[in-house]
């Protein structure tokens, strides 16, 4: 398995993998997500290959807060391939994300999971997260 920066040709396959979770998905949409996320010095992304076919993606993006002297590092999406689950994919994109986020300042890192993804939440819970809060959202 290899784990790289995420580029524009991945756009078909994070496409296939977020309509996995049930998100909007097309690939023009997505090229549009991808091409903001790309140009965002304060996000990084990378996908996990086996045998050239993309099965996993991370999301992560840095924030400044008032509360502290460094950097938070917010994964904001993981999704495994349904087909590669338990496999370890998940495993070697956190740890990449882990270590930028230490190589950026971080010393802290969040992230956030539907109430109903139980298999998330163990998932996240074997690599070493530990559920802390709720989340609060407004639509606007």
């Amino acid at each position: 398995m290899m784990v790289r920066r995420l580029g524009i040709d991945d756009v078909h396959a994070l496409s296939r993998l977020l309509e996995q979770l049930g998100y909007p998905a097309d690939d023009t949409s997505v090229l549009v997500r991808v091409q903001r996320l790309l140009a965002d010095d304060m996000t990084a992304c990378w996908v996990a290959e086996t045998a050239g076919e993309v099965v996993g993606l991370l999301t992560a993006q840095l924030a400044w807060t008032v509360e502290s002297d460094s950097p938070v590092a917010r994964l904001t999406a993981l999704v495994v391939d349904e087909d590669h689950r338990g496999q370890g994919v998940a495993r070697h994109l956190t740890s990449k994300f882990e270590d930028w986020a230490r190589q950026q300042g971080a010393v802290h890192a969040t992230l956030n999971s539907g109430n109903h993804r139980d298999d998330a939440h163990a998932a996240y819970t074997h690599l070493g997260w530990q559920p802390t809060g709720i989340r609060f959202v407004k639509n606007l």
